[in-house]
Order: C-alpha cells, then sequence, then structure tokens
C-alpha cells in the first residue's frame, strides 16, 4: 500500500508540527550529496539551491542545528542535547557544495558535516560512479556490439539514449557494489577499454572535488570535516588491511591538511551490507567521534558507530517528512530493524 497520500495529507492538517512535538527528544540527521544551481551541469542530480534555503531557512526556525560531533557528544559524551536536535550532513566531498549549499548554510548560521573522500580531495582519483557515467554517456553506438560480462552471464550493451543510459548505470551500480573493490574498478577498466574510450586522470568539471583551501576556509567558518575513507570503496568489499588504510589514511589526510578538530567518520554507501563490525575498532583508533550510515530506523541514535541518517532531497515531502519526525514515528510503528551490531 502506498501510504505517502496519507502522509501528505497529515502533514497537512498539522501532522509535522505533531510528529516534531512527539520526536522532539529524538535527535535525526539528514543526509545530502549534491547541489545544483542555475548553470549547473545537466549531469548533477542534487537539491536545487532555492530548494535547499527553504529546507535550511525551516530548519533554522524550527530546529536546533548541530555538527555531527556536537550530537554524538550529547547522545554519548554526557553533554546536554537540546530539543529538536537536527545534524546537516553531506557525503562525498563535491565542489558544488562550496559554491552552492555552503553559502545557504553561512546566511542561516546552519552548521554541517561534510565528508569527503580524501584521495578525491587530493586529485589523486575521481570517484567510481562518475566514470561509469562518462563511460556510458560515451559508448560506441549500439550496433558496434562491445560487449563484456558480468558474471559471466550477463552482457553489457551501449545505451540507445539517455533514459537506457538511466536504467544501465542502475544496474552496473547495483553490480559493482556486490563485488570485491578491486574486481570494480577492474571492470571498468574493462568496460572503457572494449568501448575504446578514455578516462581522463582527472575529474570534468560536474564531477570535481572541493580543494583542501575551499574546505580550510568552511572549517574556520565553523563546518565538521568528516572522514568518508581514501578512495570511497564499500568497506565491506576490502580486507581488514585495506579497510585500516582506507581509514586511517582519511585520518592523516584530514589532519594533515586540516589539523586537528573533532571530526565524525561516514561510511561509504552506508548500507548495512556496506562495513562490518571488525571496522569499528579502526574508526575509534583513527580517533573519529562516532559514525553515520546512511539509512534510518527504529532504533534512531542509539548506536556511536552506526548513527542513523534520514536521506533528504529535492522532494519537498521528503525533507518534511524527514526532518519532522514522521518517518521515524513510521519506523517505530512498523518496528523497522536493520541488523547491526556496532557499538
Amino acid at each position: 500500500m502506498n501510504v505517502s497520500p496519507l502522509v501528505k495529507f497529515f502533514g497537512k492538517w498539522g501532522g509535522y508540527r505533531l510528529a516534531r512535538s512527539l520526536t522532539a527528544r529524538q535527535p535525526r540527521m539528514l543526509m545530502y550529496h549534491r547541489f545544483t544551481s542555475a548553470d549547473s551541469d545537466r549531469r548533477v542530480k542534487g537539491v536545487s539551491a532555492r530548494n535547499f534555503e527553504q529546507q535550511v531557512a525551516f530548519i533554522a526556525r524550527h530546529y536546533n542545528p548541530m555538527t555531527v560531533s556536537d550530537m554524538v557528544q550529547g547522545c554519548f559524551g554526557g553533554a546536554r542535547l537540546p530539543k529538536h536536535a537536527v545534524a546537516v550532513t553531506v557525503d562525498d566531498g563535491y565542489e558544488d557544495f562550496y559554491h552552492v549549499a555552503w553559502p545557504i548554510l553561512k546566511r542561516y548560521k546552519v552548521p554541517a558535516t561534510f565528508y569527503v573522500t580524501t584521495g578525491f580531495v587530493d586529485g589523486n582519483l575521481w570517484l567510481w560512479p562518475d566514470q561509469l557515467t562518462w563511460i556510458l554517456e560515451n559508448a560506441p553506438a549500439p550496433a558496434a556490439c562491445l560487449t563484456p560480462f558480468i558474471d559471466g552471464t550477463e552482457t553489457v550493451r551501449p545505451p540507445t539514449d539517455p533514459e537506457d543510459q538511466e536504467r544501465v548505470f542502475g544496474r552496473l551500480v547495483g553490480y559493482l557494489l556486490r563485488i570485491p573493490d578491486g574486481n570494480k574498478h577492474e571492470f571498468l577498466k574493462t568496460l572503457a577499454e572494449h568501448w575504446q574510450i578514455c578516462i581522463p586522470e582527472k575529474a570534468p568539471h560536474w564531477a570535481r572535488s572541493a580543494s583542501w583551501d575551499q574546505l580550510a576556509e568552511m572549517q574556520d567558518e565553523g563546518l565538521e570535516v568528516g572522514g568518508h575513507t581514501v578512495t570511497h570503496p564499500s568497506l565491506s568489499q576490502v580486507s581488514q588491511g585495506q579497510a585500516r588504510d582506507e581509514i586511517m589514511g582519511a585520518r592523516d589526510a584530514l589532519v594533515a591538511n586540516l589539523g586537528d578538530a573533532p571530526r565524525s567518520f561516514c561510511y561509504p554507501n552506508g548500507t548495512p551490507e556496506d562495513f562490518v563490525g571488525a571496522q569499528v575498532p579502526l574508526i575509534q583508533q583513527a580517533g573519529f567521534t562516532g559514525a553515520v550510515v546512511a539509512f534510518a530506523d527504529a532504533q534512531g541514535q542509539c548506536q556511536r558507530f552506526a548513527m542513523r541518517r534520514h536521506s533528504s532531497s529535492d522532494s519537498v515531502f521528503q525533507f518534511y517528512k524527514a526532518v519532522s519526525g514522521v518517518e521515524y514515528l513510521g519506523h517505530k510503528l512498523r518496528n523497522t530493524r536493520r541488523s547491526t551490531i556496532y557499538e
């Protein structure tokens, strides 16, 4: 049953205010990725500046916004957590955060936590989903039938049009998230070679990261810059040694470029299938204050190294549902619990 129309009706007639009151003591985190402005590239799918400003203004009026590390301190460190606590989080490290989102957050005095992939910021790589987009956009005509295999059973054909490209992209992302990290990069390399495509060494303008100078500027203005690994692998698809390198390497890069400061950690991709409990001691040893995931459930903020986040988006409905507590109450009513054991 699609309950969205009921939720929208409920919200329109005071339901969001009621949910906010009922969940006043339940701190929430909102999760974002990309932001767009009038001159943004068509490839960027994110929250528009106009809608993000409306969301930030609403948070400033009705909530007590804070960084993730401050929320961790309030939930687990003995500090007093105010009612209606909300943390705005943004993943990956794209430059559009600096140009679009941060000026809005500053204007409304809303703090935020920005999780950066340090190898991306260093300029040593660009994120693999963007590489896949590049490959599919530059694929040969479908008639060329250059078809590498997935698991020896399925073929990958060049997309026929933008709609088909979206379908192929979604199918391949699902596949690549399920295989070892090294195999993922080998697959992308093989696909590009089969289709005779040269992947640029540096990210194109629409897939560029923020710079260390930009991050230092924002940190001086109150931004928490958190760790998101060095190369953005699913941490369940690497060895424990590689996980250590990814976590400690991100910490080392942040300290070297931005100095010591309270910083939390964010698991790439962030589903229960994307990390393992044995990695929590590494995150603790690295000195991160806590860690966040990319899903929400009925447990709320009860695990310091698996703090739940609600997805926000360009959709006003999704934003209100997430920030007001309606989504959290829905999980409580359904007793939705994702199996995690990360204390």
